[in-house]
């Protein structure tokens, strides 16, 4: 899968401007059920058929305004960090580094799209893409 493809992805999700589930089902072009529920939070569960990415989980908020999603890269045909440009996500506001998730550890480059909050995860050595996650605070777009 392209690099194109990651950042096209990432860039129609950041377009999200309210967090609803219908949104994220067109986005995503895919069904999501629902899997938990708590007091403040509704998870549903997708698995998606081609792209880039082979399933996820959406978080969404019961008050509205905010959610979480996370994007699970596809093993199958890995996509390293040297085939994304991600300078057209402007700079890292943060770097997550988490040297316990197996069998390398793994690095989280945050950036802010359109309001979003956007984390793309590498492993740490071989800069394997794992995951990109999506968080909508609920804030105003700075």
């Amino acid at each position: 899968m392209s690099e194109q493809s990651v950042n096209e992805i990432v860039g129609r999700l950041a377009g999200i401007t309210l967090p609803e589930m219908a949104r994220f089902e067109s986005a995503l072009a895919t069904t999501l059920k629902q899997t938990e529920e708590n007091p403040k939070w509704v998870f549903y569960g997708f698995a998606l058929k081609d792209g880039p990415f082979a399933a996820g989980e959406l978080r969404l908020s019961k008050a509205g305004n905010k959610a979480l999603l996370a994007l699970s890269a596809r093993e199958e045909s890995p996509i390293v960090e040297d085939d994304l440009d991600l300078s057209q996500w402007g700079d890292v506001r943060d770097i997550d580094a988490n040297p316990r998730i197996p069998p390398e550890g793994a690095d989280a480059y945050v950036y802010g799209i359109q309001g979003v909050q956007v984390s793309f995860q590498f492993t740490h050595n071989s800069r394997r893409l794992r995951s990109v996650v999506l968080e909508w605070t609920g804030a105003a777009p700075s």
